[in-house]
Formats: structure tokens, sequence, C-alpha cells
């Protein structure tokens, strides 16, 4: 019963008759899957070392395994970050931890807003957990006006809380020292890094969110080639963050950063003219007897009797 994604009903098929089929089929996984919990108990042990033999396979995981988001400032006015393990990561253990099931699904949809809900069931210890969200299917502009979200854009969301939703239902079920093994065990990859090689790549992981080093730097209070790997370790859970949107550019840099971000200059680019070009029209030139634009004019030599040419003037 592993599901990655909310699902909507088929077209055709009575929500109800759906609901008691799925009862009927996750009644019958559960019985399957408790008398096998009964006959091969997990060895947690073993499920320690695969997940640990996952970062060392691969040591690529360890920088996608943690988020590192904003939760306010203190009173000194420095920004308090929330740390945690990714979207990625949870599901991963979650898949190791034998004897137990996860997904997501629509619990209800209106006009305004769907609610969502993920479960983490323990076929060996008789538990769940259950997270529930409800998801607006409206938006606020950066201008302040309130907008409904696009069909494709509002399926876009639903995935994303539903994924948020799934992590904390996994995180709230899986023991607390598996969890802070892994993550040490990440950390102690990435610190073994050369830090060179680190600020190259999580600069480039920035640009491709479209954040300049500029905002990068004044973020840190110091240049890129003074930050140390602690630094770098908290730049990249918010990178996380950011791509699993658990938080924006916004919250993280601050206001205004979002349209400083579209006019940042990356390294070895031509910035390009950010002046507003005059809209082209339609005007009739008298040499060639038909419209044509103003700007784009082969046929004219002196502009004589052009009403474009007149009129910038």
């Amino acid at each position: 019963m592993e599901e990655k994604g909310a699902v909507r009903p088929m077209e055709g098929e009575a929500p109800m008759d759906l609901v008691r089929e799925g009862a009927t089929i996750v009644k019958m996984e559960n019985e399957t899957q408790m008398a096998i919990a009964v006959q091969r108990p997990r060895n947690e042990q073993k499920i320690l070392s695969a997940c640990m033999k996952e970062l060392e396979l691969y040591p690529s995981m360890a920088k996608e395994s943690i988020y590192n988001k904003p939760v306010g400032k203190d009173d000194n006015g420095n920004m308090k970050y929330a740390q945690g393990l990714s979207i990625r990561t949870a599901e991963s253990l979650a898949s190791r931890w034998d004897n137990s099931s996860f997904g997501t699904a629509i619990v209800s949809e209106d006009e305004d807003s769907a609610i969502i809900a993920a479960v983490f069931l323990d076929y060996e210890h008789n538990t769940r957990h259950i997270s529930q969200q409800r998801v607006s299917k409206f938006y606020k502009t950066k201008k302040g006006t309130i907008q409904r979200l696009s069909p494709d854009r509002f399926d876009t969301v639903l995935k994303a809380n539903a994924s948020k939703c799934l992590r904390e239902a996994i995180l709230r079920s899986l023991p607390t020292g598996l969890k802070k093994e892994y993550e040490n065990k990440a950390r102690q990859i990435l610190r073994a890094e050369p830090i060179e090689s680190q600020r190259t790549a999580i600069l480039e992981r920035f640009l491709d969110l479209n954040v300049s080093q500029q905002i990068l730097e004044e973020w840190r209070k110091k240049p890129l080639a003074e930050w140390t790997k602690e630094d770098i370790l908290e730049a990249l859970g918010v990178v996380n963050a950011l791509r699993e949107e658990e938080t924006s550019i916004e919250e993280v840099f601050g206001k205004g950063q979002e349209e400083k971000k579209e006019e940042a200059q990356q390294p070895g680019l031509k910035m390009k003219d950010t002046e507003e070009k005059k809209e082209s029209k339609d005007v009739f030139c008298p040499n060639v007897s038909k419209k044509i634009k103003d700007d784009k004019c082969p046929e004219c030599r002196d502009r004589k009797g052009c009403p474009s040419y007149a009129d910038k003037k």
C-alpha cells in the first residue's frame, strides 16, 4: 500500500464504491502484513546498517538529506532556522523500515480547497501516525491580490503538500536514534569534502534557483571565499528547503529578493538590457503602400512622410 502521490477518483466511479472497495483491499493487505510481521520481525540493527551503507554507496544523497528553513528572528534580530530530514530522506528510511507501509490520499475536496492526509502504518507494533492538511485553491500575489490557482498548478501544489504530510507522518513513526544516526552520517560525509569544491557546488545550486552570489554574500555577511563548512551545510539545507517548497526566496533572503534575483548577474554572463523597450506599432508606409512595423522597415531610406518618424522627431 505504498502510494507516492495523492489520487483522485476515476471518472465514472462513484466515490462511495471506491471507498468500500478500497477498505476491503486495505483490510486484506493489513491482515496479510500483520501476519508476516509476526513471522518475520524487523531487525533494527540490519536496517541501520543498510541505511548507513546507502550513504556510503551513494554519497550524493547526503546533499539531499537535510533541510533548513527560517522560522522567525530571535531577540537580536538574527534569523532562526528549523532543521530536519528532507522528504526524500524520509521516504528512503521508510522504505527500509520492514513491516510497514505509507501513502497519501485526498480526503475531501470542494470549490475552495482540498484536504489531504498521509498515513504511516507499523504492522509490527500495530500503530499508525496520520498527518492531515487543508490546501487552498487560492494564492496571494506579490501585489497583495488573491487569485485562484489553475488546475495544473493546483495539482502541483497538492502533490508538494502531500509530500510534506507524508514526511511528517514517517518521521513521527521512525525511531529517533535511526533518524539521528542517518543525519550525523550525512553531515560527516559532507564535512569530508574539500572546502573549495563545496563552495563551487553550493553556488551552482543557488544559481539554478536564480539566487546570485551577491545575494548569498549579503545573506551570510561575508564573501563566499570565506564561507566555512558550517556555512555551507546551513546553505545546503536552505537549498533543499527551497526545492521542496518548504520556504521561499523572500522568506530566506528578505523582502524584495524575489525581484532582485531576476536582475542578478551570473558570473561569466552579460547582463541583459533592463530598459523597457517601446512596443512596436503598425504604421502605413507611403513608399511601399502597406503597413509595416515602425522599428523594422527595410524599405525606408530617409523616412520622409513616415508618420512614425514624424512622431519621434
